[in-house]
C-alpha cells in the first residue's frame, strides 16, 4: 500500500514548498495515513575525532552496535535497517530479540522483519502470542507488532492463537488480534471464524467501538458471507455509531451479496452525511461484478464533497477508456481540492497510454504548476516504473541545480531517495556531486535502499575530510 502512503507524504511537504519555510502536518483521517518524513541527524550532535576503518571494521560497524551499542543507538540501527528494507542482520536480530527485555527494540525487530518478509522469525513470533493465551506477563507493544508481522507473512499456523487472543479481556490486544486475521485475507479458512461474527453480535458497539469496528473491517477482509446480515443492518442503521456505519458499506461491498447492492447504492445517493456518502461509494466498488463506472465518473464530476470526488479517482484507476482518462486529467488540472488532484495523479498513473505518461511527465517538468502537485507526479512516474523518468528529474535538476530557492529539487530527491527502483540508479549518483548535504544524504540512502553496488565505492568516497561532516555520518552510519 505505499502508494497511497506516499501520495499522502506530498500533503506534508506541500506547505513547506508553498510558504517556503514553514509547514503544518495534517491530521491523519480514517482514509489515509501519513508518511513520516526521514529524521537526519542533528547538527548539534558531538562526534569525536576516529581513524579510518579497515575494510573489515566498516562492514562490521553496525553489527557491533548491535551486539554491544546502548539502546538507543540499537534502536537508530532498526530504524535505518527498516528504511532501507534491509535484512543483512535478521539473524542477528533472533539472538538480540531473545535477550532484549526493551519493547522498543523488540517492536523495531518484528517490523523490521514484517518490511523484508523474514521467515525465520515466525517462532519467536508465535511465542508472543502464547504468553498472551497462558496468561503469562507480555509487553503489550511487542505482541501488537508480533501479531502485525505474522499477519503481513500470512502464517495460517497462528491462527487459532490469533482467534483465541480475540477474545481477550483487553480489548486493545483483542483488537489487534482481529485485525491481525483480517490482514491474512482470504487465505484464512472462514469456517474457523464464526466466533468472530458472533462476538460481532454480542458487544456493546458503544461501549466497545474500537474492538467491534475491527470486527467489522475484519469480516469484511475475509469475505465471509454469513456476516452479512449483520453487517447490512449496521449499514442500514441510524442509530449505530458513525465509524460502524462507514466500515459496514465497505464490508458489505467485500462480501458482494447482490441483494445488498440495492442498500448501498441508497445509502450512497440518499445519506444526509457525507462521510458516509463516501464510504457508500468505496463500498459500490467493492462489488464484484458490477460495473460502477459511469458511477464514479458522475461522482468525480460532479459531486461538491472533495471526500467523494477523491473516491471516485481512486477507484477509476483500473478504467481504460478515453473519457475516464480525459476526466482525470481535467482533475489534476482544475480540481480546487488537492487531495482529488493528486488522488487523480494516483489513478493516470496506472494507465499504459502513451500520452498519458507524457502528460505527467511534463506536468512534473513544468515549474508553473503547484510543486505539491508536482510532486505526486514525480511519484506516479516513479512507482509505476514509467519510462523516460530520469530526464525529467534531470530537466529539474539543471533549472535547480545552481539556484533551489523553493526547495523544490531538495524534495524531489527527498522522495526519490525512497523509491525502489534501481533503474534510477543515475539520478542517485548525480545527487552524490550536488553541493548540498542534504542532498548527498538523499543520494546515498537511495543507493542503499536499491542496494546498487556499482555505486557504493562512490559511497565510502565521500567519507573523507572535505566532506560535510552530516554526510560523513551518514556514510558511517549504512556500514
Amino acid at each position: 500500500m505505499r502508494s497511497k502512503l506516499a501520495f499522502v507524504s506530498i500533503f506534508l511537504v506541500s506547505g513547506i514548498l508553498t510558504s517556503r519555510e514553514s509547514f503544518s502536518r495534517a491530521e491523519s483521517d480514517e482514509t489515509a495515513s501519513l508518511l513520516n518524513s526521514s529524521r537526519l541527524p542533528s547538527d548539534t550532535t558531538v562526534n569525536l575525532p576516529v581513524e579510518a576503518d579497515s575494510p573489515s571494521e566498516a562492514a562490521d560497524r553496525r553489527e557491533s552496535v548491535l551486539l554491544n551499542g546502548i539502546d538507543s543507538e540499537v534502536a537508530a540501527i532498526l530504524a535505518d535497517l527498516q528504511r532501507e528494507r534491509n535484512d543483512s542482520y535478521n539473524d542477528l536480530l533472533k539472538d538480540i530479540l531473545n535477550e532484549t527485555r526493551n519493547s522498543s527494540i523488540a517492536t523495531g525487530i518484528y517490523r523490521l522483519w514484517e518490511e523484508t518478509s523474514y521467515e525465520a522469525g515466525l517462532k519467536l513470533a508465535d511465542n508472543e502470542l502464547i504468553k498472551i493465551v497462558n496468561g503469562v506477563d507480555f509487553e503489550p507493544a511487542t505482541a501488537q507488532a508480533a501479531m502485525s508481522y505474522l499477519a503481513k507473512m500470512k502464517h495460517l499456523e497462528s491462527l487459532e492463537l490469533l482467534i483465541e487472543i480475540a477474545g481477550n479481556r483487553d480489548s486493545e490486544i483483542a483488537s489487534s488480534a482481529i485485525r491481525a486475521i483480517g490482514l491474512m485475507g482470504e487465505t484464512v479458512d472462514t469456517t474457523e471464524i464464526k466466533s468472530l461474527l458472533d462476538k460481532l453480535k454480542a458487544e456493546d458497539p458503544f461501549a466497545e467501538e474500537d474492538l467491534v469496528a475491527a470486527l467489522i473491517v475484519t469480516l469484511g477482509n475475509l469475505r465471509y458471507e454469513p456476516a452479512a446480515e449483520e453487517l447490512i443492518s449496521i449499514a442500514d442503521d441510524a442509530g449505530a455509531p458513525a465509524i460502524h456505519r462507514r466500515f459496514a458499506c465497505i464490508s458489505v461491498g467485500k462480501i458482494g451479496r447482490i441483494e445488498d447492492y440495492e442498500v448501498i447504492e441508497r445509502i450512497y445517493y440518499e445519506a444526509d452525511n457525507a462521510n458516509l456518502r463516501s464510504y457508500a461509494l468505496a463500498g459500490l466498488a467493492e462489488f464484484p461484478n458490477q460495473n460502477i463506472t459511469a458511477v464514479l465518473v458522475q461522482a468525480l464530476r460532479r459531486d461538491s464533497f472533495w471526500r467523494i470526488r477523491m473516491i471516485a479517482a481512486e477507484k477509476l484507476a483500473e478504467a481504460n477508456s478515453p473519457g475516464v482518462r480525459e476526466l482525470l486529467r481535467y482533475k489534476i488540472v482544475n480540481d480546487p481540492v488537492k487531495q482529488v488532484r493528486i488522488a487523480s495523479i494516483q489513478a493516470l498513473g496506472k494507465s499504459s497510454k502513451r500520452s498519458d505518461r507524457n502528460f505527467l511527465i511534463e506536468y512534473f517538468i513544468n515549474d508553473k504548476n503547484p510543486s505539491d502537485i508536482r510532486l505526486a507526479s514525480l511519484l506516479a512516474l516513479t512507482e509505476n516504473k514509467i519510462p523516460g523518468t530520469n530526464e525529467a528529474i534531470f530537466s529539474v535538476m539543471d533549472k535547480l541545480w545552481e539556484k533551489d530557492e523553493a526547495r523544490f529539487l531538495e524534495f524531489t530527491c527527498l522522495e526519490v531517495s525512497r523509491i525502489k527502483w534501481a533503474a534510477l540508479a543515475p539520478v542517485y549518483e548525480r545527487m552524490l556531486n550536488h553541493d548540498n548535504w542534504i542532498i548527498q544524504v538523499y543520494g546515498i540512502r537511495g543507493i542503499r535502499r536499491n542496494n546498487i553496488a556499482s555505486l557504493m565505492s562512490r559511497i565510502s568516497r565521500l567519507d573523507n575530510e572535505d566532506a560535510d561532516e552530516r554526510v560523513r555520518r551518514e556514510v558511517k552510519q549504512g556500514r
